[in-house]
């Protein structure tokens, strides 16, 4: 049984140009992915690119941050690793977490693929977990009741969990997994920092041009840390396959037997779109993060009005073209 990966680095969150085939029978997971984009979310296309530009024309820099390692959770996670985890949870009381789906043909909802959860410490690099869900042990498998073990110490004792949304919302559809309930979920401090970064946007630059008001607008993750940081947070991989396996442990790039001509070549697009969306499933979670530690512990107090101008309009966060069932 193979070794969880995990790595410990800074990190740039790197573009990378889709490199297109010139066959034309064949497509990349690259080109396809953006054409998805451009389909469903037109408006997060154009502002990524925006910010993308800024990159080059050095009106900001790349997303960094920290050193930290990760793990990938699934059916293949050797105990020592799981048991190592469950120590770590056990002295840890701050957490940060995300999740992504997997986009379903028409008029299917997405169905729940990644869960991220970061361990946050004060002094020490970030632990991180890429939970993934399509790839978990049956529930009544050892790994299985390990990793439930530890996701029952991490959802307790009043611990805090921070994240870009409320945690009800976010973690409802993961329920239905079996590794923690609504009641765990209900003994945890939630802290949404997207609300917070509203509350604090708001009062601290009232003339802002970019300023939400109104209860159901929100910022966008990559706005906020574009405000805060002058950082570009990569946003290209939203609707990406995550549902495909991560973990290359798994070994789940399939070549189409119409393509066995091209194996190199689309092994190759395949593994480098999944490095792409690890980075970018491990960023969403490092930039709440990095927000937390910026943001005032205590926003009810306004502080001196200012005035500022931005490249930038900020476009609230979109949601998935096929959204869940309410």
């Amino acid at each position: 049984m193979s070794k969880s990966t995990y790595s410990t680095k800074h990190h740039h969150d790197r573009y990378s140009p889709p490199r297109y085939s010139n066959r034309s029978s064949y497509v990349s997971p690259l080109e396809k992915l953006d054409r998805l984009a451009q389909t469903f979310q037109p408006k997060k296309v154009l502002e990524n690119n925006n910010y993308k530009n800024l990159y080059y024309e050095g009106k900001c820099n790349l997303f960094e941050t920290s050193n930290y390692r990760y793990y990938h959770i699934r059916h293949q996670t050797p105990m020592d690793i799981l048991d190592d985890l469950i120590g770590y949870a056990k002295e840890v009381t701050n957490y940060t977490i995300d999740t992504e789906d997997q986009l379903q043909p028409s008029p299917q909802p997405p169905k729940p693929a990644v869960l991220q959860i970061e361990y946050v410490y004060e002094n020490n690099p970030s632990i991180l977990l890429i939970i993934e869900m399509m790839y978990l042990p049956k529930q009544h498998e050892p790994v299985f009741i390990k990793i439930k073990q530890l996701l029952k110490i991490i959802f307790s004792n009043n611990h805090t969990i921070y994240l870009w949304s409320g945690i009800h919302k976010e973690l409802k559809h993961f329920y239905r997994f079996g590794l923690f309930d609504e009641n765990d979920i209900n003994s945890v401090k939630e802290r949404n920092i997207q609300d917070e970064f509203k509350c604090y946007l708001n009062q601290t630059y009232p003339l802002s041009p970019d300023i939400k008001l109104k209860t159901n607008e929100t910022y966008s993750l990559q706005f906020a840390i574009y405000k805060m940081f002058n950082q570009w947070l990569n946003r290209r991989f939203t609707l990406a396959n995550f549902g495909c396996g991560l973990d290359p442990a798994l070994d789940t790039i399939i070549i189409p037997r119409q393509f066995s001509n091209q194996q190199k070549r689309i092994i190759e697009d395949e593994e480098e779109i999944r490095k792409f969306m690890i980075n970018y499933a491990l960023n969403d979670c490092l930039a709440v993060t990095k927000l937390v530690y910026e943001l005032p512990l205590s926003i009810e107090s306004k502080s001196p009005t200012q005035s500022i101008t931005n490249d930038l309009e900020a476009i609230s966060e979109d949601e998935l073209p096929l959204d869940y069932e309410q």
